[in-house]
């Protein structure tokens, strides 16, 4: 019996010592080349780029907000205020989006087999996006979005992010000055404080690279159940308090307030001394999309289980330079970009420029 034990520890000893013979680890502080990649054609994809936008639909021209909910038996409604009147098309719209996406403390195993490399960050990506109506002097407003979490890879084909998510808007001077202006209703009545969030949502993305030229994704984002704030009001899931009361009780179980997006990538060197060119579709879906409210100022903010979900369109054209530079054309036709005019249906074709910087900083590396 002593014989067998033996035996078997010595091949457990070995085989175990030939597995990890073949193991490589290699330890990354910081790296700007992410494990899970940022989305092609999100219209909100962490980046730095400048775009000159032309709105064929949609130009801002009024700001909606819910009115507050102060007792059970208050009715949820909306107020409108209107700044800019008519609206003609092709009104242009300088569009500024600054961010990146980091991984940390990355960790790499690799070894023989089909799972290799295995590797592992805390990864953190940011957004600020900023629109001007003409020039650097006239803001409309700006958006912030973030997210903190884990990001996962197998093979170089499989990847995953789960972590929590924050969307964050606020209004620009030029829509206070439009305000200001606007005879009904009074600037004072207008609230100054009030932006779009949804505060933090949980976010789980899934992406897969059969080739080198091809991607697919899908993410999920949701509210969880202890969440403080979702405004606006008319798109907070049932469950949502505040002042002691539910916001929307009426609302079914199954309504969370949730996005889906999905999309996919294709890449190649059509011109190869330039770099790759890239062509990306990326679908939003809304689950707000069946909250309904009305145009009029003061109307009801109802909910009907059967209306669809809210559709966002997004194709993306883009030719790189040096693998840093690119050159893209935007076609966007949906919800508007910037977040405070959620209810604003909008179809715009921007042409603008990119810069994403690829980096790392490596600590530790047994290769």
């Amino acid at each position: 019996m002593r014989k067998k034990i033996f035996v078997f520890m010595l091949l457990c000893t070995v085989i175990l010592s030939s597995i990890f013979a073949k193991i490589d680890y290699k330890f990354e502080v910081a790296s700007f080349d992410p494990l899970h990649k940022e989305y092609f054609a999100d219209s909100r994809s962490p980046e730095f780029s400048l775009n000159h936008m032309t709105y064929y639909e949609g130009f801002p021209d009024r700001v909606i907000q819910d009115e507050y909910i102060n007792t059970s038996t208050e009715e949820n409604k909306i107020t409108v205020w209107d700044f800019r009147g008519d609206v003609t098309p092709k009104d242009e719209m300088i569009h500024l989006k600054i961010g990146e996406t980091l991984g940390l403390a990355r960790s790499t195993i690799t070894f023989a087999s089909f799972l290799s490399p295995i590797q592992v960050d805390y990864g953190m990506q940011g957004l600020l996006q900023q629109f001007y109506k003409g020039g650097f002097d006239d803001m409309i407003g700006y958006d912030g979005v973030y997210f903190v979490g884990w990001n996962f890879r197998i093979a170089d084909m499989i990847s995953m992010r789960i972590g929590n998510q924050h969307y964050c808007s606020h209004y620009g001077d030029e829509i206070f000055k439009r305000i200001q202006n606007n005879s009904n209703p009074g600037f004072d009545e207008f609230w100054i404080t009030y932006k779009y969030v949804r505060m933090d949502n949980y976010a789980i993305g899934l992406s897969i690279e059969p080739t080198d030229s091809i991607r697919v994704y899908g993410e999920l984002k949701y509210p969880p159940k202890d969440i403080k704030s979702c405004r606006p009001d008319m798109f907070a899931p049932n469950w949502v308090m505040r002042n002691g009361f539910y916001i929307n009780p009426d609302y079914p179980d199954d309504y969370n307030a949730r996005i889906v997006n999905v999309g996919f990538e294709l890449n190649y060197p059509i011109f190869k001394k330039l770099g790759n060119t890239t062509i990306g579709y990326d679908l939003y879906l809304y689950e707000e999309g069946k909250v309904e409210y009305d145009s009029v100022n003061g109307g009801d903010i109802t909910f009907n289980e059967d209306a669809p979900w809210e559709r966002e369109h997004n194709i993306k054209i883009a030719q790189e330079f040096n693998n840093t530079v690119s050159v893209e054309v935007n076609y966007h036709y949906g919800r508007s970009p910037f977040n405070n005019f959620y209810f604003q249906h909008t179809e715009i074709l921007s042409i603008g420029a990119r810069f994403n910087p690829k980096s790392s900083f490596v600590l530790f590396d047994t290769e």
